[in-house]
């Protein structure tokens, strides 16, 4: 039964049954809910735009939505609703857009919903949200529309952050589009949509002395929780308070030397981590033999959380002198990939968490900060340190890691494009030097039986199937991977006339081919440009694995850390090279992720997180709770899912500390930590960390 009934108001024929922020609300509406939406009157069709999907009205007797048939070729399959250009949508006030779907399908969907298109596709990806809704099942998706549920007015100029206390996501006084999408779909599916509203106060504050909003601990001032930091003494206290709770030896019973479980079957032990599937299950094994889950935690490090302080030195309440004993914590920062501070290297940084540590235990910090980390991983019942981490705690031979290795200076496929950067030409013969001296120059951890493997690149840009090859084609004649492209299409069509035939082009030779940067008609060309496409991602693993094994050859290869969607024709490549496959998975449940049909491999999850806003942060991350309790209680459902999935052995959490409250080199402000700034584990969501990890073995044998 809807509950939210749009009525005409003093006979106003109201199109698309749309109400502006400033008329009066309907009669079954509260002051703070504007329906945008509901499909019941006047609908016009015009302004729904399929996007490779198809849609159409559903009349019951009571209610009327939307009922969505999609496809599964575009990233945004789906439907755009859009307003009229002279009359935006204005949603002044308002906090959160709301809509209820339903899904109608065979498979376990995600539903998506942007609200607006700000032409930055970060800030678009910001004001968006999805649920996951199993054959039958329905919901309701929000999108806060604030990074706050409070803002300045007027807005303040502030830079270099991406969550702002007191901000909007996006200009909200003139939404022009939502879309509603499947998210990430690899077959056709359907969902309905109904009851699209705009939902809660938006709270108006003046900004008034505002400035400086950062301590000199590097919290947030204008506000007081559980846990802050008001004096170097509280910060003394809570070390000492940790210390005698960690000196009481709270562990998981029943583990080896190198964390695997002993109640467990005992396997062929190599002195070194490798894989074997049990009764149906894969599992690491440990250099024992004894059964392994890696629980582990990226970025166990201190170095890499440093903040811009140049052009914003009004942020900060007290910075300190560079002369002092905490000029050591300023530096220079010069890595600048998104941002503010993109084009301004290089530019002044501050380190406001290895200052608390300095505070903390004076100038022995460092060797404390490793100790501690390795009790706190065996506290929380965790056993592996991450992705990027510090060098000085892996190599004590305490908690199981892995080594991360970035191929450096390699040729680029200029014609791609990615959020981190063009995509690597394997073609040229400078991609395979590159390796080799990368792994060389990044080998820590080889041979030793602590180093679970490596994870090499991150994150890459493959894009929709056969993208690489398109960006090949728009590349200039010189690169290599379109002359191996093009030799490929002399073999298999002898003449450009057989090309032009199928591609539906008129090239007139095979040089004029070379010279083009035009891309083809993709269907067209579409068998050719998929068989480019793989014949990269092949190359690019195969070349990595004997690079890799001949310098590491006791060692897993890991994989890229896949992320966003990534196709079958991709995973099924690097199936063949890879020892573990791995996965960037920021989802509320990963209890469903599925491998393409054909390949069973052993799967690790490297990163995930929740991050809430009750404690002083500006930005939840990429997944939200409401608070720190929440964030334990999201830890535990995700890690359980990936425990019941027979393919994943492990999950690494995004990261061990939060991120700056005035943002890292690319304005990432996330609260995704399990400690704070002033090195304090956050203790809701520890408490329910160890309560999942502590019987994680007993519960992934028995489910």
């Amino acid at each position: 039964m809807k509950t939210l009934k749009l009525v005409s108001i003093i006979g106003l024929v109201l199109v698309f049954s749309f109400v502006s922020c400033n008329k009066k609300q309907p009669n079954n509406s509260t002051i703070d809910t504007l329906v945008l939406f509901d499909f019941e009157n006047n609908f016009d069709e015009s302004l729904v735009k399929p996007q490779d999907a198809t849609f159409k009205l559903i009349k019951e007797e009571k209610n009327s939505f939307i009922q969505v048939d999609n496809g599964y070729t575009l990233r945004e399959t789906g439907v755009k609703l859009v307003s009229s250009i002279e009359n935006p949508w204005n949603l002044t006030g308002y906090y959160q857009v709301k809509a209820d779907v339903s899904n109608t399908g065979d498979e376990i969907i995600q539903v998506e919903l942007f609200v607006g298109n700000d032409p930055d596709g970060l800030k678009r990806w910001y004001c968006s949200d999805y649920i996951d809704l199993k054959p039958g099942e329905s919901g309701t998706i929000t999108v806060d529309l604030a990074w706050t549920p409070w803002v300045f007015k007027p807005q303040l100029d502030i830079v270099g952050m991406r969550g702002i206390p007191g901000a909007l996501k996006t200009d909200i006084s003139a939404i022009q589009e939502m879309v509603f999408c499947s998210r990430y779909g690899t077959q056709p599916n359907q969902f309905t949509i109904d009851n699209i509203r705009a939902v809660g106060k938006l709270e108006e504050r003046k900004p008034d002395n505002f400035f400086p909003f950062v301590d000199e601990f590097g919290q947030y001032m204008h506000k007081d929780w559980e846990g802050k930091i008001h004096s170097e003494t509280e910060l003394k206290d809570a070390a000492k308070k940790e210390l005698e709770e960690l000196s009481k030896n709270s562990e998981p019973k029943d583990l080896g030397t190198f964390g695997g479980w002993t109640k467990g079957p005992k396997l062929k032990a190599t002195g070194f981590f490798r894989t074997e599937k049990v009764d149906d299950k894969w599992w690491i094994v440990d250099p024992e033999g004894y059964i392994f889950w890696t629980a582990g935690l990226n970025c166990v490090a201190s170095d890499a959380v440093f903040t811009g302080t140049d052009f914003r030195e009004h942020y900060f309440e007290k910075l300190p002198n560079s002369e002092s004993d905490f000029g050591q914590f300023y530096s220079i920062g010069t890595h600048t990939s998104h941002g503010f501070y993109k084009g301004k290297s290089p530019f002044k940084t501050y380190n406001f968490y290895q200052s608390n540590l300095f505070r903390k235990y004076g100038v022995n910090w460092l060797e404390k900060f490793q100790e501690m980390a390795h009790l706190r991983i065996k506290d929380w019942g965790m056993n592996t340190i991450g992705f990027v981490s510090d060098f000085g705690a892996t190599r004590q031979q305490k908690t199981p890691y892995v080594g991360s290795i970035w191929i450096r200076n390699t040729p680029k496929i200029e014609g791609s494009e990615g959020f981190w950067g063009k995509f690597h030409d394997v073609f040229d013969p400078n991609f395979r030097i590159a390796v080799k001296n990368s792994v060389l120059d990044q080998k820590e951890g080889a041979n030793d039986p602590w180093c679970i493997g490596y994870f090499v690149d991150n994150e890459l840009s493959w894009g929709l199937l056969g993208s690489l090859s398109i960006g090949t084609l728009k590349s200039n004649a010189s690169q290599p991977a379109k002359i191996e492209f093009i030799k490929d299409l002399k073999a298999k069509y002898s003449s450009i006339e057989n090309l032009n035939n199928v591609w539906k082009t008129k090239h007139t030779s095979w040089g004029e081919l070379l010279n083009a940067t035009l891309a083809p008609n993709q269907e067209n060309a579409k068998e050719d440009l998929v068989d480019f496409y793989q014949k990269i991602a092949e190359t690019y693993f195969r070349i990595i694995n004997e690079e890799l094994k001949k310098v590491a050859p006791n060692q897993n290869y890991l994989g890229c850390r896949f992320a966003w969607a990534n196709n079958d024709i991709v995973l099924t490549a690097a199936s063949k090279y890879l020892d573990i496959m791995s996965f960037n998975k920021y989802e509320y449940s990963i209890e469903h992720f599925s491998l393409p049909k054909g390949v069973d491999k052993p799967v690790i999850i490297g990163e995930f997180h929740f991050g809430a806003l009750d404690k002083g942060s500006f930005h939840v991350g990429i997944k939200k709770a409401k608070d720190q309790a929440e964030r334990g209680q999201m830890y535990q459902n995700y890690i359980q899912g990936a425990l019941r999935h027979p393919n994943i052995v492990g999950a690494h959490w995004f990261q061990y500390l939060d991120e700056p409250n005035t943002g890292r080199f690319d304005g990432e402000n996330y609260n995704v930590g399990f400690i704070d700034v002033c090195d304090n584990p956050y203790p809701e969501l520890i408490k329910k960390v160890k309560e999942t990890t502590y019987s994680m073995y007993d519960y992934r044998t028995n489910n």
